[in-house]
């Protein structure tokens, strides 16, 4: 008897934790067909990728493990690519050239900057300490000389951009080109 109301009390159980769910599992096209696999809609016009998915299955012959393809062009013999030219090579070349340029001057620049730095800090140390003022006159020329040596740079940096800028306008022409 025990075993009995048991397994009626989990029947009851269970059938009230389905019953709230039924609602959501309905199905909410109200009777419409799913339309998604369908190649053609109402008026006969073909729509989606379905009928187009094997489309490019030209025989027998392309399903087997060994079929040449001929859909895609061959690189190495075709001689398309702008890789293969050795002009636009050598326009790669000059832009990879060109960055590493820039990326030298501007660290040069950047070291300049921490030698300013220093010097100016040191100065200022000279000047609280009550240095000499044949020391001090000299930490001064020190910093103007640093101040030309990052004009020079700043000069050099810009004529390096420019080539940079160059070499990427030749190399774009050169692409339009092929």
């Amino acid at each position: 008897m025990k075993n009995l109301r048991k397994i009626i009390l989990s029947a009851m159980l269970a059938g009230v934790l389905v019953v709230p769910g039924l609602p959501a599992s309905a199905d909410s096209k109200d009777g419409k067909r799913d339309h998604h696999f369908r190649k053609h809609d109402r008026h006969g016009k073909s729509h989606g990728r379905h009928d187009r998915r094997h489309s490019y299955h030209r025989g027998r012959d392309d399903h087997r493990r060994y079929a040449k393809h001929h859909d895609r062009r061959d690189v190495r013999h075709g001689n398309r690519g702008h890789h293969n030219k050795a002009e636009i090579r050598q326009d790669f070349k000059d832009v990879r050239a060109a960055r590493k340029d820039v990326q030298q001057n501007r660290q040069d620049l950047r070291a300049d900057y921490q030698e300013l730095r220093r010097d100016r800090a040191e100065l200022r140390r000279d000047i609280r300490s009550g240095a000499s003022r044949e020391e001090i006159r000299q930490g001064r020329q020190e910093i103007r000389d640093d101040l030309k040596e990052i004009s020079r740079e700043r000069g050099e940096l810009r004529e390096a951009e420019g080539r940079l800028q160059s070499a990427r306008s030749e190399l774009k022409s050169d692409l339009r080109k092929r």
